[in-house]
């Protein structure tokens, strides 16, 4: 019987974040990752002025985005 483990994910963005990612064309990443540092410098400016919970967890998202999108670039590239 042969034995399927998921392996632990050691990552600081979700898996979900990840398959999506996966699926963008190279030459897309690097215009995902401009647009989501402008999405970040929006949400922080949010957060500043409501400083809520729910403003915060968007702001972690988009960074986890980010570093995901930057991530794929590398392991594309290298």
């Amino acid at each position: 019987m042969v034995s399927f483990k998921k392996k632990k994910w050691d990552k600081p963005f979700s898996e979900k974040i990840v398959r999506r990612v996966k699926r963008i064309p190279t030459s897309d990443l690097t215009v995902w990752a401009d647009q989501t540092v402008y999405e970040l410098s929006r949400l922080l400016g949010i957060y500043e002025r409501l400083r809520t919970p729910e403003a915060m967890k968007e702001l972690l998202l988009s960074a986890e985005a980010l570093h995901a999108v930057i991530d794929e670039l590398d392991k594309r590239l290298n």
